[in-house]
């Protein structure tokens, strides 16, 4: 029986720590590919699926009753952290700039730092702003806008805060578009800088700062991440000075870029709420250590991240195994290159730019290793899934015989 703080199956389909695919999101390997899922990404069990396919409907049946029809599920209020995944359940009676206070039904609160949210459902939403969201975190970015756009537009309640909340994921969503399609930038930076200036004391608004700085450039970039850094919100702030590390890394300042990340993740060691920002921070590090020569040092901090990191966090372990992929290509190992970038390809293809830029990769890695047929697969479905990503374009250059 579910209690008010109970650790929920997540969006990937694991269950209690279990690294498994739930049949509601399943993972569809190639024969090709399934040989690189190593010891703990194991497939659900039978035991499991049996369980799933038997408690499934009765659960859907019974909030059925308790609502009075399968168009609005939740009928309490709903705040899950990003560390940990844990689900809280109950009235939402505070909503800041810096925090979310939730009081369960056995009369504790719980504060959740704005850095450590994951995702918030009111009492009440229309299902469809769940199954967006689902969308969203899955990849299906295109479903995810489609059927917020519907909601803003046929929501006829009278809660201000789920207004608000469809205009930032209808921004957020565009923002991760245009991460992988440079052409959606001036209406994603539009769509979230709208949203910053109408919303200024929404718990979204120090998110909404960092998602327009990551399309912002030079002199706009960094106002935005220095407003971050000024912000009440540590976890924010942390992850204001990995965009600045980044910034600095661009610039060619490895050096700087270094010491920056560096600081980030002393700051953000032990800190639950800016789990986020640490594993950015190493990844960061790892950046420059490449640029620096240090291959070797690069690819144990990638191996730390990958070993610690949840597999929920989907967009932290992508970048690791690119990252991972360009210091083997950098060492002349394009077997193992290969292998890194495909578990991206295999395991977080729900992450667009990082996804884009591992096909990109596979194009030329798969044709050396006598697969053709496999580059031209990685090409086609680069060029279908992301025709405007710059992956796309450079891929067209490739010369598909020669290791990149």
């Amino acid at each position: 029986m579910w209690n008010d703080a109970s650790p929920v199956a997540n969006r990937e389909g694991f269950w209690n720590g279990e690294r498994g695919c739930s049949e509601s999101s399943p993972i569809t390997l190639k024969p090709t590919s399934i040989w690189i899922l190593q010891k703990g990404y194991q497939p659900m069990t039978s035991q499991y699926k049996r369980f799933h396919n038997l408690v499934g409907p009765v659960l859907l049946a019974a909030l059925t009753v308790a609502t009075g029809s399968a168009g609005t599920v939740f009928a309490v209020d709903q705040v899950t952290k990003r560390s940990d995944r844990v689900t809280f359940r109950g009235e939402i009676t505070a909503m800041t700039i810096e925090s979310v206070t939730i009081t369960l039904s056995n009369g504790q609160t719980q504060v959740i730092p704005v850095s450590d949210i994951y995702s918030v459902r009111f009492d009440m939403e229309p299902s469809l702003l769940a199954q967006a969201q689902s969308n969203e975190h899955s990849g299906a970015l295109d479903v995810a806008l489609e059927k917020l756009q519907t909601m803003q537009k046929e929501y006829r309640g009278d809660d201000k805060r789920v207004l608000a909340d469809v205009k930032f994921l209808i921004a957020r969503t565009m923002v991760k578009q245009a991460l992988a399609d440079p052409a959606r930038v001036p209406d994603a930076i539009a769509a979230i800088h709208k949203f910053r200036e109408e919303n200024r004391t929404n718990f979204r608004y120090f998110e909404a700062l960092l998602l327009e700085s990551s399309l912002a450039t030079g002199e706009d970039a960094q106002t935005l991440l220095k407003e971050v850094q000024a912000a009440p919100a540590k976890g924010y702030q942390l992850q204001a000075g990995v965009q600045l590390g980044q910034l600095l890394l661009a610039g060619n300042d490895a050096a700087g870029a270094f010491v920056a990340f560096q600081q980030v993740i002393e700051q953000s060691t032990g800190d639950p709420a800016s789990s986020t920002a640490h594993f950015d921070g190493l990844l960061g590090k790892a950046k420059c250590q490449q640029k620096q020569g240090q291959i070797d040092d690069a690819i144990a901090t990638l191996d730390d991240v990958i070993n610690k990191a949840s597999e929920s966090e989907s967009r932290t372990l992508a970048q690791a195994w690119v990252l991972k992929g360009d210091c083997f290509r950098a060492k002349s190992l394009p077997k193992d290159a290969l292998m890194a970038y495909l578990h991206v390809d295999v395991l977080y293809p729900s992450e667009p730019a990082l996804h884009a830029e591992a096909l990109f990769h596979l194009v030329s890695l798969w044709a050396p290793a006598g697969h053709q047929d496999r580059s031209d697969e990685a090409m086609a479905r680069l060029s279908t899934r992301y025709p405007n990503s710059p992956w796309a374009k450079q891929a067209g250059t490739i010369p598909q015989a020669a290791v990149n």
